[in-house]
């Protein structure tokens, strides 16, 4: 483990496009001391590990191609890793220029894990809801995940649950904090590009995710009540202004939250039931 020295976990899925602003916005930070480790799907189609290859002249990046699944992708490249810290990002994420050094203050500072806020960025209508919506989110304890950790603290807790694809990242910073790891909130922002959003996608990606909630549920079943309730989240009560200031963005999004709700338990009973299986990731 080289002291100082971030490790950045992206699981990848044909990703080549966004890799580019990834990377691109990586050649930006304050902080220089990182290496990136690539986890490409086994199904992967396109040219990522082109792109990969023509910035490993700029920035230490590794390739590997292991991954079958977003949680079971950053546990193995997390394996991969050489640094002191992990941070474990998304490929169609940018990063603010300061986002890393933030964190690694903090680490220096006695932390164990950093909650950095996200700002979703999209095309139309509803991704402007689902932007809305993650607003509210912002430094709220229950809605956010860290993503930046302490790698003796990581695998202190064992990791990311690989049989996981709803609330991987909650899961692992539940356990985190159980165990008595301080966790923190920074604000250098990460940008979430969401592109072009619609109901349909965001209905199939819920469901998909909805047919492993029931391992979620069982491990955190308090939580899983409070993350359950649409209406009543502290964040909406703390941020109850700007509901009121922007009355139609706040229906839509309470409407897409129960449209998702819907789906997420479509794909609980699907496991149970004969009901075709949505891939969200078909057109």
């Amino acid at each position: 483990m080289e002291e100082g020295l971030v490790s950045i976990v992206v699981p990848t899925k044909n990703e080549e496009k966004r890799l580019v602003k990834l990377f691109d916005s990586l050649l930006t930070q304050s902080y220089k001391k990182y290496e990136v480790i690539i986890n490409d799907d086994l199904g992967t189609s396109d040219k990522t590990a082109e792109v990969v290859k023509r910035y490993q002249k700029r920035f230490k990046i590794k390739y590997i191609r292991k991954n079958k699944g977003m949680a079971h992708g950053r546990k193995l490249g997390a394996k991969e890793a050489r640094g002191e810290y992990l941070f474990h990002i998304d490929a169609d994420m940018t990063l603010s220029p300061r986002v890393i050094e933030a964190c690694v203050d903090e680490m220096r500072g006695g932390n164990d894990g950093c909650v950095v806020p996200e700002i979703s960025i999209g095309q139309g209508y509803w991704a402007a809801v689902k932007s809305f919506e993650k607003s509210l989110y912002v430094g709220d304890e229950m809605m956010s995940s860290a993503r930046f950790f302490r790698k003796r603290v990581y695998d202190a807790v064992g990791g990311h649950n690989e049989k996981m694809v709803l609330s991987e990242d909650k899961d692992l910073h539940l356990r985190i904090k159980k165990t008595g790891f301080k966790i923190v909130h920074i604000d250098e922002p990460i940008y979430h590009h969401e592109g072009s959003l619609n109901l349909w996608k965001d209905f199939k990606k819920k469901f998909f995710y909805g047919r492993t909630a029931h391992v979620f549920i069982k491990d955190h079943p308090d939580h899983s009540v409070k993350q359950a309730n649409l209406i009543f989240r502290p964040a909406y009560f703390r941020n109850w202004k700007k509901l009121v200031m922007h009355p139609i963005m706040a229906l839509s999004m309470f409407f897409m939250k129960g449209i998702e709700m819907f789906a997420a338990a479509l794909g609980v009973l699907s496991t149970k039931l004969p009901i075709p299986v949505l891939d969200p990731w078909k057109k």
